[in-house]
C-alpha cells in the first residue's frame, strides 16, 4: 500500500464521529467473536469496489429494516460510514487488529474443561 493510500486512510479515520468508531469497532468485536472474521475478511475485500452500492441498497430497504426495528440507529449509522468512499478499509483494518490480537493469545493457557479435576476440586 503506499503512502498516499496511507494518508488517505487516516484521513477517513480522522473523519469518523465518536459514534462512527465506536460502531465500527463493535461491529468487528461482533464478527470475531462469532469467530466470522476469515469470512468476513474474505467477503469484505470482496465487495469493496461496490461498497457504496451495497449502501445506497442499505437505503433503499431502510422502509422495510424500520418495519422489524423501530429505531434502527445502528443500521443508520452504517449506511452512513458505508456513503464514504474507501471507509470499507476501516473495518476490514479493525478485522486484522483483532484477528492478529486473537491468534497472539492462542498461545495462553487453555481455559479447563469440566473433565478437569482441578475444576472438580474448586467446586467442592
Amino acid at each position: 500500500m503506499g503512502r498516499s493510500e496511507e494518508d488517505r486512510i487516516s484521513a477517513l479515520e480522522a473523519e469518523l464521529t465518536a459514534d462512527e468508531a465506536a460502531m465500527l469497532d463493535k461491529l468487528a468485536d461482533g464478527i470475531v467473536s462469532r469467530r466470522l472474521t476469515p469470512l468476513a475478511l474474505f467477503f469484505l475485500e470482496s465487495m469493496k469496489p461496490l461498497s457504496f452500492i451495497g449502501s445506497q441498497l442499505m437505503l433503499f430497504f431502510r422502509p422495510i429494516i424500520s418495519l422489524i426495528w423501530p429505531s434502527p440507529r445502528a443500521y443508520d449509522q452504517i449506511v452512513t460510514i458505508l456513503e464514504r468512499r474507501g471507509s470499507l478499509e476501516l473495518l476490514l483494518r479493525r478485522l486484522e487488529a483483532r484477528a492478529d490480537a486473537s491468534s497472539d493469545n492462542e498461545g495462553e493457557e487453555p481455559i479447563p474443561s469440566n473433565d478437569d479435576p482441578e475444576v472438580d476440586e474448586n467446586r467442592n
